[in-house]
């Protein structure tokens, strides 16, 4: 054999087969896991490739410590008025490394119970980092793992902006804020969505001055305008600045901070000790993009492109969750993976993105599902409308959070729900159930023959429900 031929054949050897498999699902997160094990329990030898923990962005550094800490946040934040519910308490002080302490063993007992479902259902976890090399295979490290489908799973990373690149110190992302041992004193949240608007309530209850700045014109702009309005009052009221219809124009690094010097709606300057950029998200879409040649296409924010069957370009690769820049939901991807999971063994299912809620683990909390007022009126609907606020809720009085309503938005010619808003506590957990409705494409009036227990939040969704048809017990007479 020539010297070249040898060199060529030792480059090749480098690259050892690890295993076959039925399934290769690369990455851990909620749709990752979640599309292992259902592949596993419909049969498949499955392998799991995962670069850095089980349970991805959300489990680690995203949904789950983020609720752990806004739940003290809450508690606090109650405990502070603690005399408006018959208790006196004496030197109350937040003691952060307790409290992440308490965040990291939440993170290890679902780390641990994922590790646990891998084992029962025989799944193998690979650790390294992955590159889909050709249809039915995948590069880690120096080996090579073989499967007839592929399932990619590999999230996303928060998106940074010109000069306001993370550097850990005044500068950080949601990584870095899961992580602070002291509450800072000023901080700027930048990016009033799900994220910015989460970590600028937790602070707030910690007693930080907060500025909430937003490029669009209401925080959380994916909700319902009108609900947003009635959030950004709230946040408001309890202490923090926000400035929404404004962005960041200039940048000024400080030795003890940063001086922000803001235009739009809302301009002037800031000077903050901290800033957060919650910006969004980016894909981690470079797994398959490293490839050209398996002609997998990406979208303008790089979301690999799939069809309904979650289906990429190349044959037998399926995409799901964050890198798909759909939903960008932890449930949105473990609904993505059910379809990819049982299309890439053998079945034959669609995704259905008509009916996906959403949840602003704020305070109070801000959820969804479905149309919101404005785009169901661009889609061409006759709209109706029915609302109910908290103010006339028997339960929300009981327990302080009367700060609030819930929305319904219907088809007038059919009277079919379009969707339905909630700004509540625990808005979060009564979503479901508009879902369930919306999902079975129930008409706003089977929610006013459905009983509802009293005294409970819940009522509110059927007071809107009365609302709609103008017969809410407990709203007043709309003027006519």
């Amino acid at each position: 054999m020539s010297v070249k031929k040898m060199a060529r054949y030792n480059r090749i050897t480098e690259i050892e087969l690890m295993a076959e498999y039925d399934v290769a699902v690369i990455g851990a997160g909620p749709g990752g896991y979640v599309a292992a094990i259902r592949c596993a329990q419909r049969g498949a030898k499955v392998a799991v490739i995962e670069r850095r923990y089980l349970g991805g962005v959300c489990l680690n550094v995203g949904c789950i410590p983020t609720k752990t800490l806004i739940y003290t946040a809450e508690l606090y934040r109650k405990m502070t008025h603690a005399e408006d519910y018959g208790l006196k308490i004496k030197d109350l002080r937040l003691d952060m490394p307790a409290l992440l302490q308490r965040k990291n063993k939440v993170v290890d007992i679902n780390t641990g119970g994922i590790a646990a479902l891998f084992k029962a259902n025989g799944i193998e976890h690979i650790h390294g980092e992955a590159v889909v090399t050709a249809p039915g295979r995948i590069r880690v490290g120096k080996e090579e793992v073989a499967a007839k489908k592929i399932i990619v799973a590999t999230g996303g990373r928060p998106a940074q902006l010109k000069g306001l690149e993370f550097n850990g110190k005044t500068i950080i992302g949601s990584t870095r804020a899961l992580e602070l041992t002291e509450v800072p004193k000023r901080i700027a949240v930048i990016g009033a969505g799900a994220l910015g608007a989460e970590f600028a309530c937790i602070w707030n209850a910690f007693g930080a001055e907060v500025t909430l700045i937003e490029a669009m014109p209401t925080v959380l702009p994916r909700e319902d305008e009108e609900i947003t309005k009635r959030m950004e009052s709230v946040f408001k009221k309890r202490g923090m600045d926000v400035r929404a219809g404004t962005k960041v124009a200039k940048v000024e690094h400080r030795d003890k901070g940063v001086r922000l010097e803001l235009e739009g709606k809302k301009d002037g300057k800031v000077e903050v000790d901290m800033v957060l950029v919650a910006v969004g998200l980016e894909c981690n879409s470079e797994v398959v993009t490293q490839t050209p040649s398996l002609g997998i296409k990406v979208g303008p924010r790089g979301g690999i492109l799939v069809n309904e069957h979650l289906e990429t370009d190349a044959p037998g690769i399926y995409a799901i969750g964050d890198v798909i820049d759909k939903t960008w939901l932890a449930h949105g991807a473990s609904a993505e993976a059910i379809v990819a999971a049982t299309n890439a063994t053998g079945g034959n299912r669609k995704m259905d993105y008509r009916v996906v809620p959403a949840c602003n683990f704020t305070s109070p909390e801000v959820a969804s599902v479905g149309l919101t007022e404005k785009k169901a009126r661009e889609q061409g609907y006759e709209v109706k409308v029915g609302r109910f606020m908290y103010a006339g809720n028997g339960r929300a009085h009981a327990i302080g959070e009367t700060d609030g309503m819930v929305k319904i938005v219907g088809d007038a010619a059919t009277d079919e729900i379009l969707g339905v808003h909630i700004m509540s506590a625990e808005a979060g957990e009564m979503i479901a159930a508009a879902a369930l409705a919306m999902s079975m494409e129930a008409t706003v009036e089977e929610i006013v023959h459905t009983i509802h227990t009293h005294p409970t939040l819940s009522e509110a969704i059927l007071e809107a429900a009365e609302d709609y048809y103008d017969m809410g017990i407990h709203t007043r007479p709309k003027k006519k």
